[in-house]
């Protein structure tokens, strides 16, 4: 044919060009008799030909033919394409890119498969390309580079497989951790690097941080920088302050980083006129003067400004103006170095609730949340009280997030409150175990549901086995007892505790019940009332028979003046046995299996031997509470105090007045510090008759860190050293502690670490000195007695630490939400103790589900 010399010429493997040749006349092209595809497997010749911009019966115009060939290699289903002519037939030949077989990923430690996937836009089955590999390859290494791997390096291969398929294979050689080497400022005066550094949210890499992420390079973080610095001045008054540049240098080794910032100080400035225009006609400008946070003559600080225009705003909603506009107006002088401001506050005109959206509770029912709201539908809008009733949705637990937007309503004076909530799950089934160095190895069943049905309701079952305590309980609550804000509530509970647990030589076997409800007083207090109907039965255990009897026949002998024929006498009448020793054997003088108590109470002192015995309490009991902390389990501002009453003798055994009362501040001093300032109190009294043991107060660890469990108190030195806890009936507890972040690494991992000095007492055994006679022994008689069992002509059989006097501890601890279950470890130092006092510098909790 006379035009296959320019189809050939112009077409081959590659994309046609058009060619424009100066003729004198267009050229006539001879039509396409036939299209006929080649090479193809899985692509339908159809499905080709509908791609070209030609059709059977066009002629070979070769911008047609070139537009054709882009359209195909546009589908991304062909490596290669070529055009030809035989004989009026124009013939694509195509080579079909692979399908992908599967794809797999090999050498990633520090991101999982699945977190690479997301980046990879290549998926099984779809059609192969290189453009898409290279493509997926840079998002996966713009993913190591945000999670500071820059050395990081990726290699895709390809293994062949039958029927045109392939594996897509990328080979992960993630590096290290590109670390910050170094930080410097170039242009500060004012303030040294260091002063600078402290600030940033970047920070140098160091062998000792280990806790921080900080410390890794990260393009957004060191944009974060430039506005902390740019922040920093401008709160110290450098109002024209800039920051030139910010460079960032990569070692050749690809490991570490350099940044360099470039700043302009400039001069400092102070506020010159302050004021407030307000548009607002019902509010006087001098109620929202009082909010300003600023006076003339100070130093320039941008904070304060913004500050100002929140307490403003909050001033403005306060008063019913939900959409008040401040604006600030500022006039710089530079020759003074002095800014004039003026906050405008516009006109708004004050706005009602026209309704309440509740948006994402599936399971929660619409009534318990707005139930939490101290706004309804058509209130005047109060920004406090939206704020307050977003704390109060917070405080359920029901919900991950609450978000409670303001949105303008069908009128300007009308508002919308659009609630959006994240549900969590409520409901919780935990098998845990665990080592306590207060309960020894611990078992624990818990099953707990927090929104019954939606409905808010509360109910839970709980066991729990340990080495010194065994508990069931089953309770519900209801938290809105018909509809009204009374919440009510019942407890089934069964407890026994060992005498290894305060240390008081006999066991302890309750069980009963409570009826309790409560109900607001106002917005932060409360008021909660409780019944309680409880069987006791005290034992005497072996351990608590021998340290009872034997030591104190022995007290009898040794310091009471008793000679050996009178010890021995004493002894043969309670050794009914006659094999030298006293046991619960020879105790059991009617063969019944149980302790005759008229055989051993000459033996024993008054309170003990009033204490052992089955008895029936019935306790009638109320608590005053105010709480405002922002959480109820993790605080970092608010206050709490709490007062109760307890009164048992509405029938029963047993009658005493029981008070006490607790108190805790929080507030953050700096962001993500948390102080804490809290303390208790209690004071039990017996009305007509001595408190019983298991009745009194015992304090030690946890609740004072530096003393074992019943740690401090009143103590019986007879029944040696690790008995004769005897319990007080008045104590005190006072407790500062600071909570420090240890980096976003650790945040992220749910680790927190405080440091703590706590201070408190137990006294009032309401034991006698013709019982037990006051110790006259000093801290080192103690220790050696203690370390070595040596007396040194010393009289241990008396009672020690009856005293109000201060024990004092410090220390410092860590907290970890783990995995497993939660950790807590305290080391601590006694500074102040007491004769008596069983001190203990490490104390740890740990538990694991499965």
């Amino acid at each position: 044919m006379a035009d296959a010399a320019w189809l050939s010429a112009g077409f081959g493997r590659a994309a046609a060009q058009d060619t424009q040749a100066e003729q004198p006349a267009a050229p006539v092209y001879p039509p396409i008799r036939q299209i006929t595809v080649v090479g193809n497997e899985r692509v339908e010749p159809e499905t080709i030909a509908s791609y070209l911009a030609v059709r059977a019966g066009d002629p070979f115009d070769p911008a047609l033919l070139d537009r054709s060939l882009k359209n195909l290699f546009a589908t991304g289903l062909f490596s290669d394409v070529e055009l030809s002519e035989r004989g009026g037939v124009l013939i694509i030949r195509v080579v079909e890119n692979p399908i992908i077989n599967r794809i797999v990923f090999e050498g990633n430690k520090r991101l999982d498969r699945d977190e690479l996937l997301e980046e990879v836009r290549l998926r099984p089955r779809m059609v192969f390309t290189r453009a898409k590999v290279r493509a997926d390859v840079q998002r996966m290494l713009e993913l190591y580079r945000r999670s500071g791997r820059f050395a990081a390096i990726i290699e895709p291969k390809v293994v062949e497989q039958a029927q045109n398929r392939v594996d897509l294979v990328f080979e992960v050689q993630e590096g290290p951790k590109t670390k910050v080497s170094r930080i410097n400022f170039i242009g500060n005066k004012r303030y040294s690097d260091g002063d600078l550094r402290d600030v940033l949210a970047t920070k140098e890499s160091r062998w000792w941080k280990l806790f921080t992420s900080n410390d890794t390079f990260d393009p957004d973080r060191l944009a974060y920088d430039q506005q902390v610095l740019r922040q920093y001045y401008l709160n110290e008054g450098y109002a024209d302050f800039r920051v030139v540049s910010a460079v960032s240098e990569l070692t050749p080794d690809r490991e570490d980083f350099f940044i360099t910032f470039t700043v302009e100080e400039g001069e400092i400035y102070s506020f010159g006129k302050v004021d407030v225009e307000s548009e607002i006609r019902d509010v006087n400008e001098d109620l929202f003067r009082a909010f300003l946070l600023m006076r003339e003559g100070m130093t320039y600080n941008a904070e304060a400004i913004e500050r100002t225009i929140e307490a403003l705003t909050n001033a403005a909603g306060l008063l019913g103006y939900a959409f008040v506009d401040v604006r600030p107006r500022l006039n710089r002088d530079r020759e003074t170095r002095t800014i004039d401001i003026t906050f405008n506050i516009l006109d708004a005109p004050r706005v009602y609730v026209e309704r309440i959206n509740i948006h994402g509770n599936v399971r929660t029912l619409d009534r318990v949340i707005r139930r939490e709201f101290r706004l309804q539908e058509g209130d005047a809008f109060n920004s406090a009280l939206v704020t307050r009733s977003e704390n109060r949705l917070n405080r359920l637990n029901f919900f991950r997030e609450v978000q409670v937007e303001q949105q303008r309503g069908s009128l300007p004076d009308r508002m919308v409150l659009d609630v959006r909530v994240e549900e969590q799950a409520t409901g919780q089934l935990n098998v845990g175990a665990g080592f306590s160095s207060l309960e020894n190895f611990i078992f624990d069943v818990n099953i707990q549901e927090q929104n019954l049905l939606g409905k808010g309701q509360r109910l839970n079952l709980g066991l729990r086995l340990s080495g010194a305590r065994q508990d069931i309980t089953l309770g519900f609550t209801e938290p809105y007892l018909g509809g009204r804000a009374v919440a009510g509530g019942i407890d089934v509970f069964r407890t026994r505790l060992d005498d290894s647990l305060f240390n008081t030589g006999f066991s302890q076997d309750r069980i009963g019940f409570s009826l309790r409800a409560g109900m607001a007083i106002s917005e932060y207090w409360t008021l909660s009332t409780r019944y309680t109907v409880r069987q006791d039965d005290i034992q005497l255990t072996n351990r608590g028979l021998e340290s009872f009897i034997v030591n104190t026949l022995a007290r009898f002998q040794q310091f009471q003046g008793e000679s050996d024929e009178d010890f021995l006498e004493r002894i043969a009448g309670v050794d009914v046995d006659g094999d030298g020793d006293v046991d619960r054997g020879d105790l059991d003088t009617n063969d019944s299996g149980a302790v005759d108590f008229d055989e051993i109470s000459p033996f024993i002192n008054r309170i003990t031997a009033e204490t052992i015995g089955n008895r029936l309490q019935s306790i009638l009991g109320y608590t005053v509470g105010f709480d405002t902390r922002n959480n109820l389990f993790r605080p970092t501002r608010g206050t709490s105090f709490f007062f109760s009453q307890d009164f048992a003798g509405l029938g029963g055994d047993v009658t005493y007045l029981r008070n006490r009362v607790n108190f805790d501040h929080y507030w953050t001093p700096f962001a993500g510090w948390t102080l804490r300032l809290g303390g208790e109190a209690g004071f039990i009294e017996g009305i007509g008759q001595n408190v019983l043991t298991n009745d009194k107060f015992f304090i030690g660890g946890p609740r004072i860190r530096g003393f074992d469990n019943a740690g401090i108190g009143p103590r019986d030195l007879s029944q040696g050293r690790q008995g004769g806890a005897l319990g007080g009936t008045a104590f005190y507890i006072g407790r500062t502690e600071l909570f420090f972040p240890l980096g976003e690494a650790a945040l992220e991992l749910g680790i927190n670490a405080s440091i703590f000095a706590d201070v408190g007492s137990l006294w009032r055994s309401q034991i006698g000195q013709d019982e037990i006679p006051q110790c006259d022994l000093s801290l080192d008689q103690f220790d050696l007695w203690v370390q070595t069992g040596e007396t040194g002509g010393a009289n241990f059989n008396c009672l020690a630490g009856d005293s109000q006097a201060p024990r004092v501890a410090v220390g410092i601890g860590f907290s970890w939400q783990s995995p497993f279950g939660p950790f807590r470890i305290d080391l601590t130092r006694a500074l102040r103790r007491q004769v008596g006092d069983d001190t203990q510098s490490l104390q740890f909790n740990v538990g694991t589900a499965f």
